[in-house]
């Protein structure tokens, strides 16, 4: 971007040339990010991920006392955009360059080591320009945490039609691993035709190593059904514990375990 510079008086009456923030002026600090980046043909970011360990606990962002439940703990955002695009959410403190919100989140988010991108909700019967958006969100926090915090930064799956997953994950094609949340998706069979539309695009189109599934289910084998083509295309799928399954597996042994005294005590008091 071009340099402007303005004269003005000094309190001695001497005129001095100042340069003008033009970056701040015309609201593109952003750019201080994005000139960091490097950007495919479709003008998103080239991002890379391949790391050698993996997560073992999600932590929500909505989920402070548990971001460092392990060393290994990722944080996500799988939980309402309201709760991290606001007034005063991430992204606006970065495209702002409002130093004391940016000031606050290095501090919130510190030595956090592994980063799923932001679950920003994208749907195919929304605005394209709307979607197009939020995408450019999640790509500029990636930027920010991978740059900023020195974070493992892990893409995160889009579920729309076929025909979009060429754009809207474009960017990711040298990345080993990526995420996927079945949270809200696992009770409708169109919701799961989505799910395994974006594994097989991954699968087919990325050099993939390990899928990080976030689950809120009680039992496993459900979920890693939708994820059949990953595993039988010798992809690991790992589906990493968190506060939300570590309960409702809890509540589903409970069950089973009472619904299994049931039987005994029904067997143990038939009479002949």
């Amino acid at each position: 971007m071009r340099k402007i510079s303005c004269k003005n008086k000094m309190p001695n009456g001497q005129p001095v040339r100042q340069k003008i923030d033009i970056n701040s002026k015309l609201n593109y600090e952003i750019a201080y990010w994005l000139n960091q980046a490097e950007f495919n043909e479709n003008h998103l970011p080239i991002h890379y991920c391949d790391p050698d360990i993996y997560p073992d606990f999600i932590a929500l962002n909505t989920e402070k006392s548990k971001f460092y439940y392990t060393p290994k703990t990722a944080l996500a955002f799988y939980s309402y955009d309201r709760t991290f695009d606001h007034l005063n959410g991430l992204y606006n403190a970065i495209y702002y360059n409002d130093k004391k919100l940016l000031e606050k989140y290095k501090k919130r988010y510190a030595n956090i080591n592994f980063v799923i991108a932001p679950d920003y909700s994208i749907f195919d019967d929304i605005w394209r320009y709307e979607n197009e958006s939020r995408l450019f969100k999640i790509r500029v926090i990636m930027l920010w945490f991978q740059i900023e915090l020195r974070a493992i930064v892990i893409p995160n799956a889009i579920y729309v039609s076929p025909e979009k997953l060429p754009l809207y994950l474009s960017g990711f094609e040298n990345c080993t691993t990526i995420a996927f949340s079945t949270k809200g998706h696992m009770r409708y069979n169109s919701d799961i035709k989505r799910i395994k539309e974006t594994v097989k695009y991954v699968v087919d189109n990325f050099p993939l190593k390990t899928i990080i599934v976030y689950s809120v289910c009680g039992k496993d084998d459900k979920v890693l059904k939708v994820f059949d083509y990953a595993t039988n295309n010798n992809v690991k799928v790992l589906i990493v514990n968190n506060t939300m399954r570590q309960r409702n597996r809890i509540l589903t042994m409970k069950s089973e375990n009472i619904a299994s005294l049931r039987a005994s005590n029904q067997k143990t008091f038939k009479f002949e």
